[in-house]
């Protein structure tokens, strides 16, 4: 019987230990899955990228860098993710960036959305965001008119068909430069025809509109293929309007938790740049590739895209006096409510360290 007892008291010991073993166990591995959150399965620290459009030829640097391994080679796993138009919805890279903490870069078409939310009236709303690079130097929006309609500059807008009829101006329902437009050419919005139109160039083609507002990376395509004659006036005619576009904005946890990743995602992507200069045929087959636009899109259109685009790559920096020329006169026509104190929302030290 004393025997016994003694076997018992041994066995409720060791179910003890055991209980407690598995208990350490368990807790270490929920500590390590926690931690291990941003590394895939392959060991790569993960990276999430929202576009602002759809994963088109604009995405040719970075589609170009993760089909061919340059992010994998920098211990990255980075996946691209579509923005713009999404069923009734239009994704903002920007606003996704701030809203979403899985995402950690976004890849936006201007400075508009950052402006935006770097400048609301409740600072507890403000976006905790910074600008850390830019693909393009310049933005390739403006407005695409025929050239046989007398309309050679953004001024020209206030003037008269022959028919002394108003030119017809179309726009996107986002558009909110009618009273910069207006007062350029020195008239009163109400003298000028805005009509609102969708995101491609159909209005244009069928003659519903004199003058679309476009980018001529993209509309500009459908106008060439239907054999139309056009010229392409810069919304940067209008003084101040200078931007840059293919914005690189990623939030400020970000740079403080993911720097290492931030400098070797502009490594990679400047290989990817590289790449698209000697090799745009090459690259635009990249985008058809599932981990970028996919096998929908039209190869040619994608080809055309890239040429067009070419001049207006950058080693990823940013012109800081462009940013702040920009801001002041975004301001100075009422699309904020003041000027950000830009030293807080630009950061150049992440592309500049991945020159070293």
């Amino acid at each position: 019987m004393c025997e016994f007892y003694v076997i018992l008291q041994v066995m409720k010991k060791l179910t003890v230990f055991i209980v407690v073993i598995l208990a350490l166990g368990i807790g270490i591995f929920l500590v390590r899955k926690d931690r291990s959150s941003n590394i895939s399965t392959s060991g790569l620290q993960k990276i999430n990228v929202q576009a602002g459009w759809i994963l088109n030829g604009e995405f040719a640097a970075v589609c170009s860098a993760l089909v061919n391994g340059y992010y994998r080679n920098q211990g990255l796993d980075v996946k691209l993710i579509p923005g713009g138009p999404s069923g009734a919805n239009f994704i903002v890279a920007t606003t996704a960036l701030a809203q979403d903490s899985s995402i950690d870069i976004a890849i936006d078409g201007d400075l508009v959305p950052f402006l935006h939310g770097t400048t609301k009236t409740n600072p507890s709303e403000r976006f905790p965001i910074k600008v850390i690079g830019a693909l393009w130097n310049k933005s390739p929006y403006g407005f695409i008119v025929r050239r046989d309609s007398g309309l050679t500059s953004i001024k020209d807008f206030s003037k008269r068909r022959p028919n002394g009829q108003k030119y017809i101006i179309g726009v996107t329902s986002d558009f909110v430069l009618q009273d910069a437009l207006a007062s350029y050419a020195g008239v009163k919005v109400s003298d000028l025809d805005f009509v609102t139109v969708g995101f491609d160039a159909t209005p244009f083609l069928l003659g519903k509109v004199d003058a679309l507002a476009s980018y001529w990376t993209t509309q500009a395509y459908a106008v060439e293929k239907a054999g139309i004659a056009y010229n392409f006036l810069p919304i940067s005619e209008i003084p101040g309007f200078d931007q840059p576009s293919q914005v690189i904005i990623t939030r400020d946890d970000v740079i403080k938790n993911k720097e290492p990743q931030l400098v070797a995602w502009f490594k990679a992507t400047k290989q990817g740049i590289d790449f698209v200069r000697k090799n745009p045929e090459k690259a635009a087959e990249n985008i058809l590739n599932n981990s970028c636009g996919g096998a929908g899109l039209n190869k040619d259109q994608e080809l055309w895209l890239i040429n067009k685009s070419l001049p207006l790559y950058t080693d990823g920096s940013f012109d800081t006096i462009q940013i702040e020329n920009f801001a002041n006169t975004f301001k100075q026509w009422g699309q904020i409510p003041f000027v950000p104190n830009l030293s807080d929302y630009l950061d150049p030290f992440i592309v500049n360290k991945s020159k070293n």
